[in-house]
């Protein structure tokens, strides 16, 4: 992994030096004498990566090669800022520059002259440790692959308790199969109405628990939200309570931990309805004991013999277990899922890990060879079969996954906050003629293929929307960072910021109520995210922060005031954000000003404007922009734009629109693949879709568009429509009868609409369309 981090700094090395205009001569060349250095040793690195487990000696030489090139790309980013802020002053700087020039001429100088100095000394050091080009390695792949040591797998029993009539075998099926396959089953949707299921962690925090079960109860807006985060224990108890009262209602509390979690959770819990269930899951008897005495907690065990075989299908054939396993894969494959003792994790994974091989014996056999041996010492069945399946990611996605561990234990972690922080970390390279974006959300798809990450939500348009990780692989993958020093995890009563940070997460850490002014010193920052804080006001010298690519200023307190310094930020990709960006958008021309100064950041790629003012004008010059979500203020009504981003592929309107018929503007968007439109109160009574409209459009939602009478859909139009999402438009008479024409329409769902409705539906229509979901 060590000669990825060396080609990733390399690679950004040329870029920078090619980019610059790089008239700091002497600086220059020690600089590019550090890119030869390293380029020499990533010859090495390759044979000593995979000997470092064998010898601690080896192991540190990796260390100091892989801190040296974390210190080179450090010194090589500051020093293309400094060259970046000379040509912003001008090619011939003015004399009062001069002394600030040479100062720090002289300190890059100094620090890249240390630099070559440790490497060459590491370089020394190389013979002495045995280390050989890997074209000198005569070794098979076979023999150079991480050995396991043979152990034998411990199972993990569960306990589960289920209180009254809860059937063991449902409590089997939640463990085996898929959990939101079944916890979302129409079954199970109709005799619950109300529904909540959370990991409860061994590190219990009661309100965030509190919370978290009343925002999957209750449809949350912004504001609600905002209230949920101010409310003490007292009142969300009281709150859950009510929630709950007189419901049948189905709570899943996973993984509980402590006794005294419990006590606190029971007094929220209503019991007078015998209907509703709780369901508990604890790797602690005496917790489960505690929960119910007169009850005794189901056991789970571990899968049987032919369970444990089909799930292994499942997993490592493309084509599952519906057509079996190839004869000559049967034995090598029943002996791999033996070793795995039951263990559903164990298979899971493993079966992810071939289902990205060949499937010939000797690739099966080499998998099996390798439960023989040992990654790392003392370690359980389970524990050997993760440490084999991370050996075998390649290098790219270990950088990935080893992420994985900065999220919180039992975390419902979003996709689109993993993927930019990825970016933001430089550890994505370009492949193809793909966005940055692009190739992350690919390496997130790969992950879950390799069942290394689980999916935990799913968008409308049957994208990954948001992921979770065992407690195992995350125990795992951080476990590797520390050993490759990858990051480093703050409490956050510590109020030091490291000025070589470049990700800075404060998401809902409410202990700041202000960014420390020297924030601009920490100048290779290119994530930060304050979301869900109480920050209200940025300092300028964020304003200093050159490399920053996603900024996300969404507070509770409603608005950050951000000074005209944002303008600067020329790397922002991705920017989220509130009402006041620099100038408070309250009339239409001051929205035609922040539209034109954002449409210069010509890297933001995504947009959030919130509480927009009853007015919007300007969209159309943000030429960048392909992801806009415009959300109204509650309490005030919004005209429609005219005109949008020409570029955009996803666009999400919410609020209160003043509008006849949006389609004639929205259907002009040529590139536009995704429209959600969720409107509080009122919308037009008609709406025609021309058959030149929506070419590309492969989702639409409508959402509480209460006068909606009726939609109009013209021959031809929407051609590569793929889902079609009708929800509480309760005025609405009926479906066009064009859909049934649309042959790429593979989903209609429609959702809390009036059964006289659905009993109306077109036959013809319905048969025309594979999947009809009615919730």
């Amino acid at each position: 992994m060590a000669d990825t981090i060396i080609s990733l700094v390399i690679e950004r090395t040329v870029d920078l030096l090619i980019k610059k205009s790089v008239f700091l001569k002497d600086v220059g060349r020690q600089v590019e004498r550090v890119r030869n250095d390293l380029d020499w040793m990533r010859c090495f690195l390759k044979d000593a990566d995979q000997r470092q487990d064998e010898d601690e000696r080896i192991h540190h030489w990796v260390s100091q090669i892989r801190a040296a090139a974390y210190d080179a790309e450090d010194v090589i980013e500051i020093f293309a800022g400094k060259i970046e802020f000379m040509k912003d002053k001008g090619f011939v700087l003015k004399l009062a520059y001069y002394p600030w020039r040479i100062v720090s001429l002289n300190k890059i100088g100094k620090d890249v002259e240390s630099l070559q100095m440790r490497l060459n000394d590491i370089a020394d050091s190389r013979e002495k440790y045995g280390i050989k080009n890997l074209g000198e390695r005569t070794n098979t792949h076979g023999e150079e692959l991480q050995r396991l040591r043979r152990s034998s797998p411990i199972s993990e029993d569960m306990d589960i308790v289920g209180f009254e009539k809860m059937v063991k075998s449902l409590v089997a099926e939640l463990l085996k199969e898929d959990r939101n396959r079944l916890y979302n089953h129409a079954d199970v949707r109709t005799r619950f109405n109300c529904r909540a299921w959370v990991c409860v962690s061994s590190s219990y925090d009661h309100k965030k628990m509190l919370r978290a079960i009343i925002k999957q109860l209750n449809e949350m807006s912004k504001e609600l939200l905002e209230v949920l985060e101010k409310m003490e224990e007292e009142d969300l108890e009281r709150r859950l309570y009510k929630d709950l009262q007189d419901k049948c209602y189905l709570v899943v509390l996973d993984d509980l931990w402590k006794e005294e979690a419990w006590d606190c959770l029971a007094r929220a819990f209503p019991d007078v309805n015998t209907s509703s269930r709780l369901l508990l899951t604890s790797r602690n008897r005496d917790v489960a004991q505690h929960a119910d005495a007169l009850s005794k907690p189901h056991e789970l065990k571990t899968l049987g013999e032919e369970d444990s075989w089909q799930l292994f299908l499942r997993k490592a054939l493309d084509h599952g277990a519906n057509v079996g396993c190839p004869r000559d894969l049967e034995e090598v494959g029943r002996e791999i899922v033996r070793r795995c003792a039951g263990l559903p994790l164990a298979i899971t994974v493993v079966g992810g890990l071939l289902l990205g091989k060949k499937k010939l014996k000797s690739e099966w056999e080499k998998i099996l060879n390798n439960f023989s041996t040992h990654l790392s010492r003392s370690q359980s069945g389970v524990s050997a079969i993760l440490e084999l399946s991370y050996a075998d990611l390649p290098a790219n996605l270990k950088f990935c996954f080893l992420y994985l561990g900065l999220f919180p234990e039992d975390s419902v972690i979003s996709v689109r906050k993993l993927i930019h922080m990825w970016v933001a970390e430089g550890i994505m390279q370009k492949r193809d003629a793909k966005k940055l974006e692009e190739t992350a959300y690919d390496d997130v798809e790969r992950l879950c293929s390799r069942n290394m990450v689980q999916v935990a939500e799913m968008t409308v348009d049957e994208r990954i929307k948001s992921c979770r990780v065992h407690d195992l692989l995350r125990d795992l993958a951080i476990r590797k960072a520390e050993d490759e020093n990858f990051f480093q995890i703050h409490d956050t009563r510590d109020d030091e910021i490291s000025a070589e940070s470049r990700i800075l997460d404060l998401e809902k850490v409410d202990m700041y109520t202000n960014l420390p002014k020297g924030i601009g010193e920490v100048r290779l920052l290119r994530y930060l995210n304050l979301r869900g804080t109480y920050i209200s006001r940025l300092p300028r010298s964020v304003g200093c922060l050159r490399y920053l690519q996603t900024l996300d200023i969404w507070s509770f307190n409603g608005i950050v005031e951000v000074s005209n310094f944002i303008w600067k930020l020329e790397s922002l990709r991705h920017l989220y954000a509130l009402q006041k960006l620099g100038i408070v958008v309250d009339e239409r021309s001051e929205i035609d000003k922040l539209c034109m100064h954002l449409s210069e950041v010509g890297s933001l790629k995504a947009l959030g404007l919130y509480r927009t003012p009853q007015s919007l004008g300007g969209l159309s010059k943000l030429h960048h922009v392909t992801e806009l979500k415009l959300s109204t203020s509650p309490s005030a009504w919004t005209m429609l734009p005219s005109d949008f981003p020409p570029n955009l592929s996803r666009l999400s309107l919410k609020g209160r629109y003043r509008w006849d018929d949006p389609m004639p503007v929205l259907e002009k968007l040529g590139q536009l693949s995704f429209l959600k439109m969720k409107f509080q109160y009122g919308g037009p009574r008609h709406m025609v879709i021309s058959r030149h409209g929506f070419h590309q459009l492969k989702f639409l939602e409508l959402s509480r568009l209460d006068d909606l009478e009726e939609i109009k859909v013209e021959e031809g139009a929407l051609p590569q429509l793929r889902c079609l999402r009708i929800r509480n438009c309760r005025s609405l008479r009926k479906l066009p009868e064009e859909l049934k024409h649309i042959s790429s329409l593979d989903a209609l769902e429609l959702v809390d609409m009036p059964k006289d409705f659905i009993s109306r539906l077109d036959a013809d229509l319905v048969s025309s369309v594979p999947n009809l979901r009615t919730f």
